[in-house]
């Protein structure tokens, strides 16, 4: 009895340890995501805006703002193309208590990133043992890939989650045995929600609906004599039939969307020059296995990642840091060791090659960190894998060597994520390159303006360097949904040249009160000032706009009087550079704020006329 007493206490002692340990993973990821979270990135992007207008449109009217549909559940408009709806239906309860802003936009991603965190933890608890859970789940917390990506608005950023839920679901619902569970209990209830809520996942980012069916035939195919043993019983045939049907009654009727409405389904991948519905059967199979073979290159993983958006791929790195490569080699060699005789090995192989899936189809482009994010999670089991067998095999060799190569490791990492941070957190929102892609100065604009709305009968932006402004302006300043649907709207579409149609962009000249400058070929301070009661419409505008325009103005009138010594001078003493407000006289009085840069450069003029 003292015995039983004694492996009682210690199970208790080792629960309690290692729930200890998961909820300070799950506090430093938390904390990790929410720290600066409006700051780093800063601004809004394009994106990010039109899926929160989306969501606010939702859920104050019922209709999206592009197509008016009643709660659409297959796609939404997006700047031009048409994107999924899960992210968008997962913000509205964070507007419905937050408000429209940039911070409920980004929330519901960062409390994926910390439910991903959680479930990889789970999957390798179950599938390991607790060790490797907690490795994976430390290492995802302070991945660079992940924390990036559940810190935006777009709808990729619940990717994670929605690639490791099904396998989560399947060894919960008792449908998947492992090496730590060899004959679990099949809960037919759990099944079919798991099922239902594996296909739900597929209403996020294109890739997943892709990723997912590929994941399961691969997890069947590589586990099938355990499936053959769960569906000889009646209980478990029920649990597989309704985990299947689940998915197939949610991710089947996506897929018949797909099939028999491509041209509003599949936009963006009908306007590639490159992809599999392009070229010939066995060019495609060509280049798709190439692209599938590129995303396990070290290149696109620790060097030098995929895209190369500032914001998408860590600073001065791949996907990864270096000291994961390793990590993962040793864990794909022990999988592929122990293929025949380990379940554990097989499903989480099954999961590391089904990841580039989706993004194998269009191939004009580098390889997509947004497409690829299926891996995610999967790379980081592999890299726990390693680590801990490193660790063990090391310990059973020498335990004070082991200590002295743990110190060591545990100084690199640190000191790897803390420089990576410092970056993330602190030189990364003062790059221009990335105060611009979101747009930073547009929202700053936006907050100075939205107090004070109400002052002004019109509202006019130029758009040199903007992108979507209207989606932009919509968000930051909170506009009233049923006033974008009863005020008047004028808006065209164009595709680009390098596009070829159906695919076209969102161009909107005017949402009540706010205008949107795209012709400069008869843009003039001086007539729009004769067109408006004075002291009631704002100029939002960059300060060489604003300088050229006078500057052009007083030249056709030097130019009429002939005085062309005085215009030779007029110009010269034009530098756009650097806005030098003597050249527009008494106007420099119509300028109430500025806006500057993180070097310091005046970057917009908000004007009162």
């Amino acid at each position: 009895m003292d015995q039983f007493n004694q492996q009682e206490t210690n199970k208790t002692s080792f629960w309690r340890s290692t729930s200890l340990i998961l909820l300070f993973i799950l506090l430093l990821a938390a904390f990790l995501r929410l720290y600066k979270l409006t700051e780093s990135p800063p601004g809004l992007n394009q994106d990010e805006a039109a899926n929160a207008w989306s969501a606010y449109c939702l859920l104050k009217t019922g209709q999206d703002y592009y197509y008016r549909t009643s709660w659409p559940l297959f796609y939404v408009r997006n700047v031009g193309g048409n994107s999924s709806t899960l992210y968008v239906y997962l913000m509205i309860p964070f507007q419905a208590i937050g408000g429209l802003n940039v911070y409920t936009t980004r929330l519901p991603a960062v409390v994926g990133g910390i439910l991903a965190v959680w479930l990889t933890f789970f999957v390798g608890r179950r599938l390991f043992g607790s060790a490797i859970g907690l490795t994976a789940a430390a290492l995802l917390a302070i991945d660079p890939w992940h924390l990036q990506h559940s810190r935006n608005g777009l709808e990729s950023a619940i990717t994670p989650l929605c690639s490791i839920a099904p396998l989560a679901l399947l060894l919960w619902a008792g449908l998947l045995s492992s090496d730590k569970n060899k004959n679990p209990s099949p809960k037919p209830f759990i099944a079919a929600m798991g099922g239902a809520l594996a296909g739900i996942g597929c209403y996020g980012h294109w890739e997943v609906r892709l990723f997912v069916p590929a994941f399961l035939f691969l997890l069947v195919l590589f586990t099938l004599p355990s499936w053959w043993k769960t569906i000889k019983t009646k209980k478990g045939a029920l649990t597989a039939a309704l985990f299947f049907l689940g998915f197939a009654a949610t991710w089947g009727s996506l897929i018949w969307q797909h099939i028999f409405h491509p041209e509003s389904m599949s936009r963006h991948a009908l306007a590639q020059k490159e992809w599999v519905g392009t070229v010939p059967f066995l060019v495609a199979l060509k280049n798709i296995s190439i692209r599938y073979i590129q995303h396990f290159s070290p290149y696109f993983l620790f060097v030098n990642g995929g895209d190369k958006n500032a914001f998408f791929t860590p600073p001065g790195m791949g996907q990864f840091y270096w000291y994961m490569a390793p990590l993962m080699l040793t864990g794909l060699i022990l999988l592929v060791w122990r293929f025949k005789s380990s379940l554990s090995a097989r499903i989480l192989l099954a999961f590391v090659l089904a990841y580039p899936v989706g993004d194998c189809l269009v191939w004009g482009s580098s390889l997509s960190v947004l497409r690829s994010m299926p891996g995610l999670c999967a790379l980081i089991l592999l890299a726990a894998v390693g680590l801990v067998n490193i660790a063990r095999w090391l310990w059973a060799q020498n335990r004070n060597a082991t200590i002295v190569a743990a110190v060591i490791f545990s100084i690199m990492v640190i000191g790897m994520n803390l420089k990576y941070l410092y970056r993330f957190y602190v030189t990364s929102p003062r790059d221009l390159e990335i105060y611009q892609y979101f747009q930073t100065d547009l929202v700053e604009a936006c907050k100075w303006l939205k107090p004070r709305f109400n002052d002004f009968d019109d509202i006019y932006i130029t758009t040199d360097n903007f992108n979507m402004p209207y989606v932009v302006t919509a968000v930051a300043l909170s506009y009233d949904p049923k006033k974008w649907f009863s005020e008047p709207i004028e808006n065209y579409s164009m595709s680009p040249p390098e596009f070829k149609s159906p695919s076209e962009w969102d161009y909107y000249t005017k949402y009540g009160k706010m205008h949107f400058i795209y012709d400069y070929s008869d843009f003039s301070i001086s007539q729009f000032q004769k067109k408006f009661t004075t002291g009631r419409t704002l100029f939002i505008l960059r300060p060489n706009e604003f300088i050229t325009s006078v500057v052009t103005d007083k030249l056709k009138e030097l130019e009429k009087s002939g005085d062309e010594a005085a215009m030779v001078a007029l110009v010269q003493k034009l530098n756009l550079d650097k806005p030098d407000t003597s050249l527009i006289g008494n106007l420099a009085d119509k300028i109430i704020y500025k806006i500057y840069s993180p070097d310091g450069v005046e970057t917009l003029w908000l004007c009162k006329f």
